[in-house]
């Protein structure tokens, strides 16, 4: 993975994925009577073992006290390409947030190069997001257009430790049906945040951040990534968050 820095606010994204070995099939099907979106990562995997898993511009600015905002465009994650914005409204010092976030997408080929298949789709949410200070859990509401075309919302909580470790779970109901959904009935898993600067010398902000679920089905799924990012992003540094660290920024 790497960054350019092209400006102030202004930087260029991108992974390359090298497959080493996978036991991945390439003729699984989905039950699945909605679009397949995320149910046909496996030919992912197989056809574009190694490729880019993404390759983008983004540009973040913003009002510190109040505002944020991205945009963004390229190859957005390992599946689809397209362009989007993210709007956030957290004052400073108050626990609510309010984040609105649109994409216009396309999927990608399955081997992972600049290629795109034909289905395209917007998707659109708005987001409420609360700080709550019971043990440093936050809580999210996300409701809108998922990337099958259908609708919903989305229930999320997170606890955040003082060392950056974080995990959450998260479940979305939709307007599909459970034969539309197939197995499963609707989506949810648990997230898990590792922060490098426990286990590298020096200081650094990079984290590895993975998503479990039990099955990959096509209800209730969003980008990866683009969506909901700036208020975990800014989360460190607000008013509650660094109240609760005082005691480690006195001088001994």
């Amino acid at each position: 993975s790497g960054r350019l820095k092209l400006g102030e606010g202004w930087n260029l994204w991108s992974i390359y994925s090298l497959d080493i070995t996978n036991d991945f099939l390439d003729d699984g099907r989905s039950d699945s009577q909605l679009p397949q979106v995320r149910s046909n990562v496996n030919r992912y995997l197989t056809r574009g073992k190694s490729g880019l898993d993404s390759f983008y511009l983004e540009r973040r600015d913003g009002w510190p006290s109040a505002l944020y905002y991205r945009v963004y465009g390229g190859l957005l994650e390992e599946m689809y390409a397209g362009v989007g914005a993210e709007l956030l409204f957290k004052p400073h010092r108050s626990k609510w947030g309010v984040g609105l976030t649109t994409n216009h997408i396309r999927q990608r080929e399955y081997e992972r190069g600049f290629g795109l298949r034909d289905y395209r789709t917007s998707t659109g949410f708005m987001s409420v997001y609360y700080a709550s200070p019971f043990y440093h859990f936050d809580l999210a509401v996300h409701a809108g257009r998922y990337l099958a075309k259908d609708v919903g919302v989305t229930f999320e909580v997170r606890r955040t430790f003082d060392s950056g470790f974080s995990i959450g779970a998260f479940f979305t109901r939709t307007n599909t049906s459970d034969l539309e959904y197939g197995q499963g009935g609707f989506d949810k898993g648990l997230s898990f945040r590792l922060p490098f600067n426990a286990v590298l010398p020096g200081n650094t902000r990079r984290s590895y951040a993975t998503i479990i679920r039990s099955l990959e089905r096509d209800g209730g799924r969003r980008l990866e990534n683009f969506g909901s990012t700036l208020w975990w992003d800014i989360r460190p540094f607000q008013y509650e968050r660094l109240y609760g660290l005082r005691n480690r920024m006195v001088p001994r």
